[in-house]
C-alpha cells in the first residue's frame, strides 16, 4: 500500500497558524522546563496546543508525562479540562498540575468509566507520546469508546522504535533490533481506514534539510507535507526554526 499521509474528512486547512503561532511563542517563552530533551519541543507543543484548542475537550488523558511539558501545554490550551496523566516514572516530572489526576498504570488497565462521565468519551482526547504499538492503541480506544486521539511518535517507515500509524498506513510492518516483530502487511492499514473518518498528519511548522537522524530529508524515503510557516514568522521566531529537526510525523485520529 502507498504511504499516506492524510485519509478521509480533513478538519482544519491550517490557514490560521501564522496568526496563532506568535499567541503560542508566547507561551512557550514561559515554558516550566526550558530543557526538554527526549520530550516535545516547540513543533510538536504547537500541535498539541493547536488541536486541543480546536476541539476544546471536556477530558485530557496524556500518556507519556516525561517532566511535564505536555501537560503543561494542555493546561493552557484548556484550562478547564479534567486532565488526566499516565506514566510508568512520574519521578521524573519538573512541572506537577495540581488539578491533574496522575496514574503509573498502562492507559489500556485504567477503567476509564470509573473516572469519565458516561456521555463524556465522545470529548475525550487521548494523546499518545508512549512509544507503543499504534495498532494495539487503536484497539483500546475503539473498545473504551474514545474518538479523538493523536500519536506524538508516528515514526516514518525506516525508523523509530514503535509500530506507528505512518508504518500502518504503509504496510512496511515493524522489525526493531533485528527482531521482525510484524510482517509486511496491507490488513492493519485496512482495519484502521475501516475504523476512522480522519487521520491527519499534523505538518512540519519548518523543514530542514536533514531528519532528526541526520539523513537528506527527501520524499522518497520521508514523504511530508510542505512546512507550514511564513519566512517572516521563522525569523521572528527563531526556536521554531532551530527545534524543527524533532519532528516524528505527529498526528491526529478521529474513529467512527
Amino acid at each position: 500500500m502507498k504511504e499516506i499521509l492524510n485519509y478521509g474528512k480533513q478538519l482544519w486547512d491550517f490557514k490560521d497558524v501564522n496568526s496563532m503561532i506568535d499567541k503560542f511563542m508566547e507561551l512557550y517563552e514561559s515554558r516550566p522546563v526550558v530543557n526538554n530533551a527526549g520530550g516535545m519541543s516547540s513543533t510538536h507543543l504547537f500541535w498539541t496546543w493547536y488541536v486541543a484548542k480546536k476541539i476544546h475537550p471536556e477530558n485530557i488523558i496524556e500518556s507519556g508525562v516525561f517532566k511535564g511539558q505536555g501537560t503543561w501545554i494542555f493546561r493552557q490550551a484548556c484550562p478547564n479540562a479534567n486532565i488526566f496523566s499516565i506514566d510508568p516514572f512520574l519521578d521524573q516530572r519538573k512541572y506537577i498540575d495540581k488539578e491533574t489526576m496522575y496514574f503509573t498504570e498502562d492507559f489500556s488497565m485504567i477503567e476509564w468509566e470509573k473516572y469519565l462521565k458516561k456521555d463524556s468519551f465522545e470529548n475525550t482526547l487521548v494523546f499518545f507520546d508512549d512509544h507503543q504499538n499504534a495498532y494495539m492503541r487503536m484497539q483500546q480506544l475503539k473498545w473504551q469508546g474514545f474518538f479523538h486521539a493523536m500519536f506524538e511518535d508516528n515514526y516514518p517507515v525506516k525508523q523509530g522504535d514503535c509500530y506507528s500509524l505512518k508504518k500502518i498506513f504503509s504496510g512496511c510492518g515493524f522489525s526493531h533490533d533485528g527482531i521482525n516483530e510484524i510482517p509486511p502487511n496491507d490488513t492493519h492499514a485496512s482495519y484502521v481506514m475501516k475504523n476512522i473518518e480522519t487521520y491527519t498528519t499534523l505538518p512540519p511548522l519548518y523543514k530542514p534539510e536533514k531528519t532528526r537522524w541526520g539523513d537528506v530529508w527527501d520524499e522518497s524515503n520521508y514523504p511530508t507535507e510542505n512546512s507550514i510557516l511564513a519566512q517572516e514568522k521563522l525569523e521572528k521566531h527563531p526556536a521554531v526554526k532551530a527545534e524543527a529537526g524533532g519532528y516524528t510525523w505527529i498526528c491526529y485520529v478521529k474513529l467512527k
